[in-house]
């Protein structure tokens, strides 16, 4: 997900020259309902089921969770390639750096602080009283909140350091994804490492993309659409509980190494399949709605998912999780189209405020998002 708004620096290869590119941001708005509808399912269904981490065995949220990340990171990584090369001199590679460090830190910080004064005021949670230590407890805080956020960063930054310094060398990028297997997962490494593989292929692939899937000049053959999706499908039979990052991890010391080689190449697998898949598919939909449906409420909310994907979390945790519901996908869905249109709205008018845009993910200029 780069969340990102920068309407003069791109062009369309939908439409016109100087026009902002329809397709990542259709594909980043079906993302993010997505996400809206996977936080719905895991903190909306009941206190007990969210406790008991449940939702780690509902199909439903299994499904989202097998692509849907990905798909954000691999826009990311995308649109992360059009700032690189615009940032051609060595102020400019300082600038966009700094630019990307302040705009994807400043909201994690910005709720952090925000929870621990409400942890503060209403003392809910324990917070400790020596400065040194109560520096540490909000810096630890920090590192697991918004953990996609983290995420986004440390790809770009990985991918800042080797295109900058390195030439993009693909001796460095091997050992590194070798070294990956052996680091530790903690403090949400085990996510981050999971997601650099499709950042970085989206990166890489820039042009490539351009000329094959994110321009709709083109309209991709219905049987490669369907055998995408087939793939996919297939795929997606063989995934269970053990093939989410979150519990299965992503290191390979200390375990059955085969087993845990075979669930992160599989996980990895079925992460690229659905990005092909669904990328196929909404360039094979604009393709045939041109002239007549505009998506503009896709691309809307792709403009403002990083809002989207932050404030759902926090409705859903501070107002939904404690409510005495029973699991139902219908109930979840009544969540997601309320809390949906919601935290759009509120990161729509929250970007044009000075400071409540940065909780959004918006910068202060314009209230352009992040790319």
């Amino acid at each position: 997900m780069q969340f990102t708004d920068n309407r003069s620096e791109e062009t369309d290869l939908c439409k016109k020259p100087h026009q902002r590119k329809k397709l990542p941001d259709v594909l980043r708005g079906f993302a993010v309902i997505l996400v809206v509808l996977g936080h719905c399912i895991q903190e909306g269904s009941g206190e007990a089921f969210s406790s008991r981490s449940l939702y780690f065995y509902d199909k439903l949220y299994q499904f989202i969770y097998s692509f849907h990340m990905p798909l954000f990171i691999a826009i990311s990584g995308y649109l992360c390639r059009e700032s690189m090369d615009r940032a051609t001199t060595r102020s400019g590679q300082i600038a966009l750096l700094k630019k990307r460090a302040g705009r994807l830190l400043a909201p994690i910080f910005l709720w952090t602080g925000a929870d621990t004064i409400r942890s503060l005021v209403t003392a809910s949670e324990p917070l400790p009283t020596h400065p040194g230590e109560f520096l540490l407890t909000f810096f630890h805080n920090a590192f697991l909140n918004l953990w996609f956020l983290w995420a986004v960063f440390w790809c770009f930054l990985i991918v800042y350091v080797m295109h900058s310094f390195f030439q993009d060398s693909i001796l460095i990028y091997s050992a590194g994804f070798i070294v990956m297997f052996f680091l530790p997962d903690g403090l949400g490494l085990g996510a981050y490492k999971y997601m650099l593989p499709f950042f970085v292929a989206a990166f890489y692939s820039h042009d490539w993309l351009d000329r094959h899937l994110y321009s709709v000049l083109t309209e991709p053959r219905l049987w490669k659409v369907l055998s995408a999706g087939a793939f996919f499908g297939i795929l997606f039979v063989f995934f269970d509980e053990n093939s989410m990052i979150y519990l299965s991890g992503y290191k390979i010391t200390g375990k059955n190494i085969l087993l845990q080689l075979q669930i992160d190449f599989y996980r990895t697998l079925i992460g690229f399949a659905g990005i092909a898949f669904f990328t196929l598919l909404w360039q094979y939909l604009l393709k045939k709605a041109e002239g007549k449906v505009e998506f503009r409420l896709l691309t809307d909310l792709g403009q403002n998912s990083m809002g989207i994907y932050i404030l759902s979390g926090y409705v859903l945790l501070l107002f939904v999780r404690r409510l005495p519901f029973t699991p139902s996908h219908l109930l979840n869905l009544a969540e997601a189209m309320i809390i949906l249109p919601l935290t759009w709205l509120i990161t729509k008018a929250a970007g044009k405020v000075p400071i409540l845009c940065l909780f959004v993910g918006k910068s202060r200029k314009k209230g352009a998002a992040f790319q």
